[in-house]
């Protein structure tokens, strides 16, 4: 009887179960499928915003409290071709802020194809348990545009950048209904250390570097940028450098036919090529350079016209918010608009507000002045009575330029000094708004708080100015226009032999800022490049108004021309003596290293960071060459290790570097495989004079290494021409290279101190070029910047054996520092200004704080 009632039992339970069976499909035509699992979107229904995924990325920030299996990213549009909308999907475990997490492996990855609009995108994977994560979507094509909704619990990144609407992705639950929990907070991380960095300029000049902790607050540095050259790039260029070293008679011959037809004209070729603003490769150039030199906010060029060249902003956000997720602490931007027709500035107004800031993109770019975003331009003809334009000028503070660029406001006067067009601003804008330069005549206008305290300064290149006639055009050929080889003070040109190179004009503004000591100083400016050419330009035939040639210029990006990268390194040393420089690190005791197993690096505390992500190719077009009616080409693909940071170290007998890329290192016979420069630049406390090139005395891996453990260490003779100092042990495995190199070889043996200045270069295109840094493969630190090993109390010998498992960390001769670090000591100022002691340094940032 109980065999029956347990049969029956387990008939009933089988009948139940076919039942539960048979309720969880669905017939669909001929396909039987499992019903849909719960379901938790992303996103609030309502109006979608379509965002491009095409040369965008897109992440999505989410945290669950039970395990999901899927997740679904609507199509908003895609092409109608077979292929339709691709991407791929990858997701990843939060890690603290987006910058971190992208630096892991992620957990699952999923190349998605055939999408077609109106449908989702299944991304599928093992359930994953309850925790944070963000979902990364790059690589896409088939014109693929996601949607973009009202968030719902989650945070949603485009270009790296925090977006105010959340993409339309729903979650698939795994193991029944769960929920969605709050999100945790992001910040950034910046590579902050460039202000300790070494550098001597191609003129010998020894920038800026101090032992102390000098930094000032409240010292802000913006820079005159233009994003108007793709706009520009069609109406073909070309070099008026080049055409005057051939025909200099024809520089104020309008008609001569040597002029070509040409809509605009380079003074030079910029050291990147004739590029036009949505250079990509360019813009990452630019936002490393001008973040080695602690610029702080960009000033775009909308002074004329209705033109925002929006577009090319957009570009530009977009690269520079990837650079900032890849460590670089870009410049934030702002705008110039038009400074005489103040009906153009509300036009401008509503686009840049309709494109940029009323959408809440890229607001870690914003550059915020106490307590607004900064806005430099006059909105008195806004509406009022517009909801609009009542929000927009309400939304910034405003400065307005002043017209005025001398202190007689006189902006043009004929040769008797009668003046024939005044700079004075309008009474009813000066009451309202305070007034800033963007340019002004030495000693340069100051404008002033409520208060009285100086609020801001202007700081040129160079000016488009004389003293006989005020405004002139650059080519004036009767008056000594105010190059960059003017002295402001006598009123004479500075008569050194290549004066052009060194820039009193630049001096001289600096330092008449310096001794003001506003809040904010102005500088103009970074890379105009080009000028219109007019047949008279105030009595000036063949008028070149704003940039003429080298002499003759206001533009610091550095330049395939004479002028090279001098200018770059004369503004990184007058920002750090006007914002001070970071505190010296403390020096870390001898550590010896056994490069074979790596063992002694994890007593190294510092670490030499840069930049990692700067090595993807180049494949742009240029501006039209108005001569050849084409446009120019750019092509590089020279990146190869990327570099994310090394270390450095000594002990008695050697000197030992470590040096990381992003991925497995290429191999060692590669072409220029990751050189190591070397400066020694004191020993005993004593500045070094010796033979070098670019101040780097020896190198290591110019030559081909000799197999996988030797590598040749050469000395400079002078210049590019080296001969063998010895060889050095070498071990390169995945992603890491270690050298050491015996202190004998270098002359440093039996010092108590010595400092050590030390450079990374892979790929290096034309050897003997130093602006190839700028260019080619990948350096650490960029340009002409060094890293810096300086050390004092240094053992003169190891006084315990070092084992291959067992390193030993030997103390300082004279007993060291029982803290584990040996502070510097003071030394010769000569040896000061070559040494400045640095290691990088990495500061983190709240979320949407530049």
């Amino acid at each position: 009887m109980t065999e029956i009632k347990e049969t029956i039992r387990k008939c009933v339970i089988c009948a139940l179960c076919g039942v539960l069976i048979a309720a969880s499909f669905i017939r669909t035509g001929e396909v039987i499928t499992m019903a849909a699992n719960a379901q938790t979107a992303l996103y609030k229904e309502g109006e979608v915003q379509q965002q491009r995924l095409v040369d965008n990325t897109c992440a999505v920030q989410f945290s669950v409290d039970k395990p999901f299996k899927e997740l679904l990213i609507r199509a908003e549009r895609t092409d109608k071709t077979e292929d339709r909308g691709t991407f791929t999907a990858e997701l990843y475990r939060w890690d603290g802020s987006y910058q971190a997490t992208l630096k892991n492996a992620p957990l699952h990855t999923a190349a998605i194809k055939g999408v077609s609009a109106g449908e989702d995108a299944v991304f599928s994977f093992d359930p994953a348990p309850a925790g944070e994560y963000l979902l990364y979507m790059h690589g896409a094509g088939g014109n693929l545009h996601i949607g973009l909704c009202e968030g719902a619990g989650a945070r949603t990144y485009v270009n790296a950048s925090e977006h105010p609407l959340s993409a339309e992705v729903t979650l698939v639950w795994a193991e029944g209904e769960g929920k969605l929990e709050a999100v945790s907070g992001n910040h950034f991380e910046f590579v902050t250390s460039a202000d300790t960095w070494v550098v001597t300029d191609g003129l010998g000049r020894v920038v800026e570097n101090t032992q102390t902790d000098t930094r000032r607050q409240n010292k802000t540095v913006g820079l005159f940028f233009h994003t108007w050259h793709t706009s520009n790039s069609n109406l073909g260029s070309r070099n008026i450098t080049m055409i005057l070293k051939e025909h200099p008679e024809i520089q104020n011959d309008f008609k001569s036919p040597l002029w070509g037809d040409a809509g605009a004209y380079h003074w030079n070729e910029p050291i990147w090529g004739y590029y036009k603003s949505n250079d990509e490769w360019v813009l990452r150039k630019q936002a490393e350079l001008l973040a080695d030199a602690g610029v702080d906010v960009v000033f775009f060029d909308n002074t004329n016209g209705t033109i925002t060249f929006i577009d090319d902003v957009l570009t530009l956000c977009r690269v520079w918010s990837q650079a900032r997720a890849d460590g670089v602490k870009t410049p934030q931007i702002s705008f110039m608009l038009p400074m005489f027709d103040y009906d153009n500035v509300a036009i401008q107004l509503r686009e840049i507000y309709s494109k940029l800031y009323g959408k809440g993109i890229y607001k870690d770019l914003w550059f915020y002045w106490k307590g607004k975003p900064l806005m430099i331009g006059y909105p008195g003809r806004l509406d009022k009575r517009n909801a609009t334009d009542k929000e927009i000028l309400n939304f910034f503070n405003y400065r307005v330029i002043n017209h005025s660029q001398s202190a007689d406001n006189i902006q043009v006067q004929d040769d008797d000094g009668k003046p024939l067009v005044m700079g004075a601003i309008q009474d009813e804008v000066k009451r309202k708004y305070q007034l800033w330069n963007w340019i002004s005549v030495y000693p340069q206008l100051v404008n002033k708080n409520k208060d009285g305290t100086p609020e801001q300064v202007s700081v040129a290149i160079a000016h488009n100015w004389c003293a006989e006639t005020h405004l002139t055009a650059m080519n004036n050929p009767k008056y000594q226009v105010f190059g960059r080889h003017y002295d402001p003070k006598t009123g004479k040109v500075d008569e050194r032999e290549n004066a052009k190179l060194y820039g009193k004009y630049f001096e001289t503004q600096w330092e008449y800022a310096l001794e003001i000591d506003p809040e904010f100083i102005w500088v103009t400016g970074w890379n105009e490049w080009v000028a219109g050419r007019f047949e008279d330009f105030w009595g000036v035939e063949n008028a070149f108004p704003d940039n003429f040639s080298d002499e003759y210029s206001r533009d610091i990006e550095p330049s395939k021309g004479d002028l090279k990268d001098h200018y770059y390194y004369q503004l990184v040393n007058y920002i750090r003596k006007y914002k001070g420089t970071s505190a010296l690190p403390a020096v870390d005791e001898p550590v010896t290293v056994n490069i074979a197993t790596g063992d002694g690096w994890d007593k190294v505390s510092r670490t030499y960071e840069t930049y990692g992500g700067d090595t993807f190719d180049r494949r742009a077009r240029g501006y039209m060459n108005n001569e050849a009616k084409t446009s120019y080409r750019y092509v590089n693909t020279t990146g190869r290790n990327d570099i994310i940071s090394s270390k450095a170290t000594y002990d008695a007998e050697n000197v030992y570097f470590m040096v990381e890329t992003k991925d497995d290192l290429t191999p060692y016979t590669d072409p220029a495989w990751m050189r190591l420069l070397l400066e020694v630049a004191d020993k005993n406390g004593e500045a070094v004079s010796a033979e070098n090139w670019e101040s780097f005395q020896y190198i290591v891996n110019r030559q081909t290494p000799d197999d996988a453990a030797h590598a040749t260490l050469e000395k400079s003779k002078g210049g590019w021409e080296w001969e063998t100092a010895g060889q050095v042990s070498y071990n390169a495995s995945g992603k890491t290279l270690q050298i050491s190199v015996p202190r004998k070889l270098l002359g440093i043996d039996g010092c108590s101190s010595f400092t050590l200045n030390f450079k990374w270069s892979d790929n290096m295109q034309t050897d003997g070029d130093i602006l190839d840094f700028y260019e080619n493969g990948d350096v650490a630190p960029e340009g002409r910047f060094k890293y810096s090993l300086s050390v004092y109390n240094a053992p003169d010998k190891i006084e315990e054996t070092q084992t291959d498992t067992d390193p030993v960390t030997t103390e300082p001769a004279g007993g060291g520092s029982k803290t584990g670090k040996v502070w510097p000591v003071a030394v010769g100022a000569a040896v000061l200004a070559a040494a400045g002691v640095t290691a990088a340094l990495i500061i983190k940032k709240k979320k949407g704080v530049g």
